[in-house]
């Protein structure tokens, strides 16, 4: 058994990319594979209870048989850090991990683990990624963000704590990389790997498709007023635009921009949306267009303008508040990939795994040595009894 721990310096680096990429790799090897997110921050409800959207996103596209549940045993809802904190017993966070573990590594030749966030994010309820690796015994691989200076800080940073809890950094895949600073941050993260003897496992280049969010997205996250829609909520958004300015100074600020643009407008702003047919001729690229406007204000924005964007073949989305305060939400989405986005999953096989050296990478990782007791062993073949017993009464 081989557990590959994939962590990160931060918030959205790109662990679940890797994570989806080396999955797929394994499994065209045929080999016996799972995948685990022992804590989970970011969960939607759904047929199995509150369950990480990533594991979510895996169970649905590679079919694993395992339950949700033991695939992200702890799921951090709002509050558990203070229930945590104020409970005289803490609960065994580590005995429910390592109980979910056996479960969904029996037969298995690998196990893909994802951590959340930094080495030391779950610290405070005694569950850092860093601790989780240590008790599943998993080599771990860091994953940066493109850059030199801040890059090399951060791998440092989250090297140390890893190793200061007895765990295994097997090498480093920086993600996000503009081509054309690739060989400078090339030169020098090899060079910090050869430096702490561990393997420099490849650099991803930039990709839009997987660094912005589609429509689809953001209408959940929003959750806006849906005046009219075409089939467009597969589409990645490129770009953010504000209408707060005036018309000469809207125009020149949006001609450079690129690809599908997400206009955000004051539902009152005619005179923009009058202009809306003719923006076309002012962009500098043929491929760029409004894809959608999301209106903001008081009030919907008027029949005149929803006739007008119809016609245009615009999204148009309303959201009652102010304009800031909806930039400020965009700002802050958390660009996931789900199981509709199609073709962010074939951008994810396509850019990453060319990019990658994942045999290095399967050729470093350690045995795992962990050791399941007797106990829970037997503790887990009476809940799957139990589970069975269940569910054929249910059925009666």
């Amino acid at each position: 058994m081989k557990n590959i721990f994939i962590a990160a310096t931060g918030k959205d680096v790109g662990k679940s990319t890797i994570s989806f990429a080396l999955l797929d790799l394994l499994i065209q090897d045929n080999k016996e594979v799972a995948f685990m997110k022992p804590v989970g921050q970011r969960w939607l409800h759904s047929k199995w209870g509150k369950i990480d959207e990533d594991v979510i996103l895996m169970k649905q596209i590679f079919q694993f048989p395992d339950s949700p549940p033991f695939m992200n045993p702890i799921v951090v809802e709002k509050g558990f850090t203070e229930n945590y904190l104020n409970k005289i017993v803490k609960p065994n966070h580590t005995r429910k991990i390592l109980n979910a573990y056996q479960k969904i590594s029996e037969n298995k030749e690998y196990v893909i683990i994802e951590g959340t966030g930094h080495a030391g994010v779950g610290s405070v309820f005694d569950t850092s990624n860093a601790k989780v690796a240590k008790i599943l015994d998993a080599d771990v691989v860091l994953v940066v963000d493109g850059g030199i200076g801040s890059a090399i800080d951060k791998l440092e940073l989250n090297r140390s704590f890893f190793i200061n809890h007895g765990v295994k950094v097997i090498g480093v895949m920086v993600n996000k990389v503009i081509p054309e600073k690739s060989e400078k941050i090339k030169k020098a993260i090899r060079n910090y790997c050869k430096i702490h003897k561990i393997k420099f496992l490849g650099i991803i280049p930039y990709s839009p498709i997987l660094s912005h969010p589609t429509l689809g997205q953001i209408i959940n996250e929003l959750n806006p007023k849906i005046i009219y829609e075409t089939n467009g909520r597969k589409t990645v958004i490129d770009s953010f635009a504000i209408g707060a300015t005036n018309l000469e100074e809207f125009i020149e600020y949006i001609k450079n921009m690129r690809g599908n643009i997400l206009l955000i407008l004051p539902s009152l702003r005619l005179d923009m949306i009058f202009t809306i047919p003719n923006l076309k001729n002012f962009f500098e690229n043929e491929n760029t267009k409004i894809h959608t406007i999301l209106f903001t204000g008081k009030h919907q924005p008027s029949p005149i303008a929803v006739q007008i964007l119809i016609k245009e073949k615009i999204n148009i989305l309303w959201i009652q508040g102010d304009t800031y305060k909806i930039v400020s939400q965009l700002s802050t989405i958390s660009i996931k990939t789900r199981p509709e986005d199609s073709y962010k999953i074939e951008e994810i096989k396509n850019i990453v795994i060319s990019n990658i050296f994942y045999k290095q990478l399967f050729q470093s990782v350690s045995q795992s040595k962990i050791i399941i007791s007797f106990l829970t062993k037997v503790i887990n073949k009476l809940i799957a009894i139990w589970e069975k017993i269940r569910t054929f009464f249910n059925k009666i």
